[in-house]
């Protein structure tokens, strides 16, 4: 069974300081615009270790986990900034980004219904139709 990790400070415990160096360069890197960002190389020769070993190690679940929840501190700090931009795009016609917000605000929901017809309801079917509905979204 996987391990869950709940906090960043939870994901460290897990790692070397070495890897929670590289966790946090890994992580301010992919923040950087394309032009700008450091390769795997770059990265490895600062910390010390190989390529290779860099590679192995941003394989780990300690180290996923710690790029899920720095994004998610990430976007809460910049909450208001991202939503600006999101409403900046919406008002320029991208029909993306306003299906988006609209989602995001609650307004626009994915609905799925389901029409039984007849006496008898076959519980079964109706959570297989539910399940295959499911897997398509």
């Amino acid at each position: 069974m996987a391990k869950t990790f709940q906090t960043i400070e939870d994901v460290l415990k897990d790692l070397t300081a070495d890897q929670a160096k590289a966790a946090e360069l890994l992580f301010e890197n992919d923040l950087l615009p394309k032009g700008k960002r450091k390769s795997y190389t770059e990265i490895a020769n600062e910390i010390g270790v190989t390529d290779r070993t860099l590679r192995n190690w941003r394989a780990m679940p300690a180290m996923l986990a710690y790029k899920a929840l720095a994004t998610k501190r990430f976007l809460t700090d910049n909450r208001a900034r991202v939503m600006v931009a999101l409403v900046r795009e919406c008002e320029n016609g991208n029909a993306s980004m306003t299906k988006l917000f609209m989602q995001a605000e609650g307004m626009l929901v994915d609905k799925a219904e389901i029409e039984v017809k007849g006496k008898e309801v076959n519980e079964d079917a109706v959570l297989a139709q539910l399940d295959r509905i499911k897997s398509m979204l």
